[in-house]
């Protein structure tokens, strides 16, 4: 039975990304449903076909306007520095008059850039009437992956946008009708074209060929008539010089880019980097376990560290095993063509045949008269047999660890549902898994039993699948249907893909038994599975994959059997079993991110065997100070929601005459002439005429409905708000602004009403402290774990720079005989969801009086810019909780404030 995964609508970070595209066209006008108007792309006819299709009526000047205002949304840092989303030195230059078209988003990899897309897809036409969509693709592995996502959202789309439908397709040359009926259709159409189908002339590809299926034309030109808005999932992986004409054939509308490594061209509209996902927690951490080979002087070694390329000269800096005066020693040389090793090396037999063939530097490697290769950044020793199956043996240790861990986790509560684990082997070639007799086939069957048998998995054991049904392997069929290699971006590596994402959702649950899944490395990009928790590469030699490409497989949240994602810290740890040291592999995958991304992830990458021990110091629960501390804090509370609409109405008024202006809709003019030849219908590119202020009387939709629908207020309040404020003639002139700036006042007006007015009371019930106990978590892999003596652990685990400080702080005060981090289990109840504040404490007041504090730590001391996200307003109804138990709370970021009372 496959697993429903539930999609989480209001996850803050996605919501941003949605925004940013969402408002760079703020001002246009969209067409009312059901009006029997439809937005024509060329007049509505391509002779006798009627084309829907999507027009845009913003000015130049009022885009770019939009796009400036994007870029320079504030973002608050960790540090309380607030900075633009996107800084100057990544924005491009516009020419007066040109009319940006070309967008970006970069998001890290797993964290839903293609959900993002998909709703920013279902907001533009919800908001604007956009309705024709082609989404390009750069293989067939991220095709298939796009139209799963597309099936599984399609009710959760529905029931997010009151019923919203959409038609999704792929194109495929023979079947044609689907263009005519993406073309033709009056609703939100959705088409994912591989963009290889694109690439040529009429004479290699369909799409630019006339046929009598579509009345003389080719595909194309119904395609281009429309106006498509095109989506590019991996946008640099489309951006060759074939390709890009081939995206513009299709005379967008406009193009946004979602990808963790954008290409450089477009306007880039949002960010969000491999540092910001793994700071808010949006991707699992990252830990390796390594198993390194010694040297072994037995063997020709050859460390080819780097290629220099010159005029005229091409060398390789390299390393081999000497043999020196003082014994065989690991020296570093230079190689040329036709340079013998066996001389370089002192004349070491195990050389013999070693002489340089070539210095390939467009290719990275070095060639050697035996028929060796060796890239850059690779050396001579391929992985033994040993040592592929210790490797393997420590993914299966490390599966079954997980399985401990999440069956532990589950009897306790700390996870909500049960979770089962996946573990991805990428392998060099399918016969060392294939036939049954294969080497990996019969080490994992052997290393499986053994492990299982072992006494710390007994607890494990029963709920472990037979051994028969709990491994397979994932790649393309032969006709004949024995498993065969497959190419990256060929139809059998789709092949292979389509059989897993088919069993993607049946693979969480705990009905299919597979837990060990066998690949092609071919494979390694454009599909992940969100339960893999394990990653071992058993390729010989140097990996094909990128460390970024490889733990991408793995680094979405899991999914629990309930179809949620698990949120618990200490579960979401992907470890990669590496044949490299963890310094070599953290190293390597540091360098790839500041090339991708030009941003640095020091330090937030996780040595497994770096684990810390945290240990309970029974002494510190037993004490007086702790059960004075815990009888004041761990009260819980209910609360009822009153406030005062007179004073929403009065603060939304007040924010609504104070709102910037709402401009009027302009239009931007075009022409272009249309060919008819022996080749089709064409035209010659089109030329720009300006802007016209627009003179049609426009037609404003139910302003109050559409309010009523967005906002959490009665009917009767929105009436009230806007006969009461001085702007509501501004709905004449740009309907869709007005409502969004209108929206905006009256959510910041409640809300702020909410934080003043909301009444918590003492439910009766407190958390019991053996929680402390019960819930223990006695290892960390956690980058900031600090050592403490004044805390009921002889370690802190902090989530943040600051926590770091702060702990270090409290530690260092005389007057602070005891302080908590509060554990991920005290949580308070709020009309948006549980809050978990920071710190607890004891503190002795030069009086001699105690205080007991509870203190929030974040970058910053303002509420105010927290409060784009609902953190803010948790913060905001925090203090009302701990206001009803008589607790000294407060929020900031100065030390010396925060250990002072706050009143």
């Amino acid at each position: 039975m496959a697993i429903e995964i539930q999609f989480d609508p209001n996850q803050q970070y996605q919501r941003d990304a949605i925004d940013a595209v969402v408002e760079l066209f703020a001002g246009q006008e969209g067409l009312e449903q059901g009006l029997g108007m439809p937005s024509l792309a060329d007049d509505g006819a391509l002779f006798e076909e009627v084309v829907f299709g999507n027009s845009l009526e913003l000015s130049s000047e009022t885009l770019r306007r939009n796009l400036r205002r994007v870029q320079e949304r504030p973002v608050l840092l960790e540090d309380g520095t607030e900075v633009p989303a996107i800084g100057e030195s990544s924005r491009l230059e516009l020419a007066n008059g040109e009319m940006p078209d070309h967008f970006n988003v970069e998001m890290e990899t797993g964290t839903g850039k293609t959900y993002v897309y998909l709703r920013t897809i279902a907001e533009l036409h919800r908001k604007y009437e956009f309705r024709k969509f082609v989404i390009v693709v750069p293989s067939v592995a991220i095709r298939e992956g796009v139209l799963n996502s597309l099936k599984l959202l399609k009710g959760h789309i529905r029931d997010l946008y009151d019923g919203l439908q959409y038609d999704y397709d792929v194109y495929e040359g023979g079947a044609l009708s689907r263009v005519r009926q993406f073309a033709t259709a009056p609703h939100l159409q959705i088409l994912v074209i591989n963009i290889a189908a694109m690439t040529g002339d009429s004479n290699t590809r369909l799409i630019h060929r006339p046929t009598d299926t579509l009345n003389g034309y080719a595909p194309i030109e119904f395609l281009r008539a429309c106006r498509p808005i095109v989506v590019m999932d991996e946008p640099q992986s489309l951006d060759g010089p074939t390709q890009v004409p081939a995206i513009d054939a299709l005379k967008p509308l406009f193009q946004v880019g979602y990808s963790a490594t954008p290409p450089e061209g477009a306007h880039l509209v949002h960010r969000l980097t491999p540092v910001d996902a793994y700071n808010q927690r949006l991707v699992k951490r990252i830990g390796v376990f390594s198993l390194t080979k010694d040297e072994d002087l037995n063997e020709a070694f050859v460390d080819v560290m780097k290629i220099n390329a010159k005029p005229g000269s091409v060398t390789a800096t390299a390393k081999i095993h000497k043999a020196t005066r003082q014994g065989t020693k690991a020296t570093q040389v230079t190689l040329r063509k036709d340079d013998d090793l066996f001389e370089m090396s002192g004349r070491r037999e195990v050389y013999a045949g070693w002489s340089v063939e070539d210095i390939l530097a467009d290719k990275g490697v070095v060639e050697f008269a035996n028929g060796r290769r060796i890239e850059a950044e690779s050396t001579s020793s391929d992985s033994d047999d040993q040592q592929q199956r210790l490797m393997l043996r420590q993914a299966i240790v490390s599966h079954c660890e997980k399985e401990l861990q999440l069956l532990l986790f589950e009897k306790r509560g700390q996870i909500t549902s049960p979770l089962k684990p996946l573990t991805l082997f990428f392998i060099e070639r399918v016969a060392d898994y294939y036939p049954d007799d294969a080497k990996l086939r019969d080490w994992f069957e052997d290393e499986y039993e053994l492990i299982l048998n072992d006494a710390r998995f007994r607890a494990v054991a029963p709920h472990m699948p037979p051994v028969e049904k709990v491994h397979d392997g994932y790649f393309a069929q032969a006709r004949n249907g024995v498993p065969k290699e497959a190419k990256a971006h060929t139809n059998a590596a789709g092949e292979a893909f389509e059989r897993i994402m088919k069993r993607k959702e049946e693979l969480l649950s705990f009905d299919e038994p597979l837990r060990f899944i066998f690949s092609h490395s071919a494979l390694a990009e454009g599909w992940d599975n969100p339960n893999v928790f394990t990653i071992c590469n058993l390729q010989d030699g140097k990996s094909v994959m990128r460390k970024r490409q490889q733990v991408g497989r793995g680094l979405r949240l899991p999914v629990m059997t309930n179809g949620e994602r698990c949120h618990v810290d200490e579960v979401n740890l992907l470890t990669v079993v590496a044949k490299e040291s963890f310094s070599s592999f953290a190293g390597k995958l540091q360098r790839e991110i500041e090339e991708e991304t030009g941003v640095n992830f020091t330090g937030r990458i996780i040595n497994v065997r770096d684990k810390k021990t945290v240990k309970l110091k029974d002494n510190v629960l037993e004490s007086t100070d702790f059960a004075d501390l815990w009888e004041q804090i761990s009260c819980r509370t209910s609360y009822r929601v009153t406030f005062d609409t007179e004073a929403v109405v009065t603060a939304a008024i007040a924010r609504i005459n104070g709102m910037p202006e709402v401009e009027k809709a302009k239009f931007r003019l075009s022409k272009d002439i249309v060919t008819v030849d022996a080749a089709g219908v064409s035209g010659d590119g089109g030329i720009d005429l300006g802007t016209v202020e627009s003179e049609a009387t426009i037609r404003v939709p139910d302003v109050v409905r559409e309010l009523c629908r967005r906002l959490p207020l009665t009917r009767a309040t929105i009436v009230r708000i806007l006969r009461g404020c001085d702007r509501l003639n501004d709905v004449k002139s740009n309907p869709a602004v007005f409502m969004d700036q209108v929206t905006d006042c009256m959510n910041r007006a409640l809300y702020e009403e909410l934080t003043e007015d909301i009444e918590y009371t003492p439910s009766g019930e407190s958390w019991p402290a053996s929680l402390f106990r019960d819930r223990h978590q006695d290892e960390s892999v956690a980058s900031h774990v600090v050592p403490v003596k004044h805390s009921v652990s002889d370690m802190v685990v902090c989530d943040s720079r600051i926590e770091v400080e702060f702990a270090q702080f409290l530690d260092e005060r005389k007057d602070v005989p005891l302080f908590l981090k509060l554990p991920e289990w005290y949580k308070i109840s709020t009309p948006l969801g549980n809050y978990n504040p920071d710190w607890a404490f004891v503190r002795d007041d030069a009086a001699g009086h105690r205080l007991y504090l509870v203190r929030e730590t974040k970058g910053g001391s303002d509420i105010e810019k927290l409060q784009w996200e609902t953190e803010g307003w948790k913060i905001r109804f925090g203090e009302a909780h701990f206001n009803a138990i008589v607790v000294d709370y407060a929020f900031g970021h100065d030390l010396s404030t925060l250990i002072q009372p706050s009143s």
